[in-house]
């Protein structure tokens, strides 16, 4: 089947492996930064026009916010299968150690959150909005019901909180212990070691003390 052909084809299984061809195009540029994942370069490393992305994305965002959703539902269920033997223990430290080493072993999906608000949730329809909010909504409640589980003194009714809280501590703690080359070498002066942030280390205290708060409210 020649490109044209298949750009033409209007089956189910085709056009689902052709969003699946973007969203690897799109994997493949992000080890090039945030900025290297643009709809031309998408098109181009997928093999097809830029024109033609807009039969599946209406966006570079809405792309990267597919890749956030798949990665979130595997974070959820690697979570939740983490936390099941943690379950009505209360054991808060073991819990937060869990949950940092989650997100810790997928730095895209940290890279990803650390900028969804003031770059992904931008240049997309409402229904697109909608439909991601949506999802997040679902895993959203998965996370709180797998924490509960685990300390069951957290308030159900306190896990929407608790869980716009985890995203604000991955969006602060990742970006500043992933600083860019110049900062890097500032920071490696014994000097300025107070300033430097160790992702694990910090998440995890920060979660322990955020998950003793709620569990004493």
């Amino acid at each position: 089947m020649t490109e044209l052909e298949f750009q033409r084809a209007r089956r189910p299984a085709q056009k689902e492996q052709r969003r699946r061809e973007l969203l690897a195009a799109a994997i493949e540029l992000l080890d090039g930064g945030l900025d290297a994942v643009t709809l031309s370069a998408i098109a181009r490393t997928a093999g097809v026009a830029k024109s033609n992305v807009y039969r599946y994305f209406e966006s570079r965002e809405e792309i990267l916010l597919e890749l956030l959703l798949d990665d979130l539902v595997d974070m959820v269920t690697a979570t939740e299968k983490a936390l099941a033997p943690l379950a009505g223990t209360s054991d808060i430290d073991a819990v937060a150690r869990v949950v940092t080493r989650v997100l810790a072993d997928r730095p895209r999906l940290c890279s990803l959150v650390s900028v969804v608000a003031n770059v992904l949730e931008h240049n997309l329809s409402t229904d697109v909005l909608r439909d991601f909010k949506e999802q997040v909504l679902e895993v959203s409640i998965r996370i709180g019901n797998a924490l509960h589980a685990a300390v069951p003194g957290l308030a159900p009714e306190r896990a929407p909180a608790l869980i716009r809280y985890l995203n604000g501590l991955i969006a602060g703690l990742w970006p500043m212990a992933h600083p860019p080359a110049a900062l890097e070498v500032v920071l490696d002066d014994p000097h300025y070691a107070p300033l430097c942030c160790r992702f694990e280390d910090d998440f995890a205290g920060a979660l322990a003390a955020l998950l003793r708060g709620e569990s004493a409210r």
